[in-house]
């Protein structure tokens, strides 16, 4: 008896995994409404109790980073494929948590502002000027570039013997100062912040402003990123969580600002 029902429960969650295989493959293709009644009344059914949480949640994980892939494979994501997005999270049930997945966040802010589409933080650090939206407040810090020196020399002088063990010597130590190379280092920290108009950084010792007028051109890292500007000699280079997201997000501005 015990090896049927042990049968009969293999063959209910085979079931109930291809049924709902096939309801996370509509997921996967982006018809969420095509399928969300019928993913919703299975959930309530005896069927899903055939498979455990963690597989459901698996089978799930997987169909929505299979849309996500697909859907940012362009590095663009349209309004349309966002209202999709936020569907496809909340039909597998992780639309409190997937957030937590950082390299897919930050793929999906670039996505967006490279469809044009930024957010505006309503509370930011940097006090704006009239008609000035912040789009993007990120930590960062202020690099410089330090030069490290050693300090090599040698003595010179003369010594005799006074007694057994003892010796008195004369004489000076003569050295230079050599530089050894150079080391980038965090000058200072603060919000480095994107607005319509503007970069803006404010750090606990200084604060730079960097009009969009006045930038030239971007040098984009994947933990930072450096503005060059027409006014000044040395760039400014900051260390970011992610260089990118700051330069979609300001690309994506400048482009907004030029068309207005």
């Amino acid at each position: 008896m015990k090896l049927l029902r042990s049968r009969e429960e293999k063959e209910a969650a085979g079931t109930a995994r291809a049924g709902y295989e096939r309801l996370l493959a509509a997921l996967q293709a982006g018809r969420p409404s095509e399928v969300s009644g019928e993913l919703a009344a299975f959930k309530a059914s005896g069927a899903a109790s055939a498979l455990s949480p963690r597989e459901r949640r698996k089978l799930g994980d997987r169909a929505f980073r299979a849309y996500a892939e697909a859907a940012l494979a362009d590095d663009v994501l349209t309004q349309e494929e966002e209202d999709t997005f936020d569907a496809v999270s909340e039909a597998v049930g992780i639309e409190d948590d997937w957030g937590d997945d950082r390299d897919l966040l930050f793929r999906l802010v670039i996505a967006k502002a490279n469809d044009g589409r930024l957010s505006e933080i309503e509370a930011p650090h940097v006090i704006t000027k009239k008609n000035e939206v912040v789009h993007l407040e990120t930590l960062a810090g202020l690099m410089k570039e330090v030069t490290l020196r050693e300090f090599r020399g040698g003595s010179s002088g003369f010594s005799f013997r006074i007694a057994k063990g003892v010796r008195y010597r004369t004489g000076a130590f003569r050295g230079h100062s050599v530089v050894v190379g150079t080391q980038m280092q965090v000058a200072d920290s603060g919000p480095l912040a994107v607005t319509s108009s503007r970069i803006v950084f404010l750090g606990s010792r200084k604060t730079v402003e960097i009009p969009y007028s006045k930038l030239v051109g971007l040098e984009v890292f994947s933990d930072g990123i450096r503005f060059s500007v027409s006014n000044r000699q040395n760039a400014p280079l900051f260390r970011v969580e992610n260089g990118e997201v700051v330069a979609a997000t300001v690309n994506a501005a400048v482009q907004r600002l030029d068309a207005s």
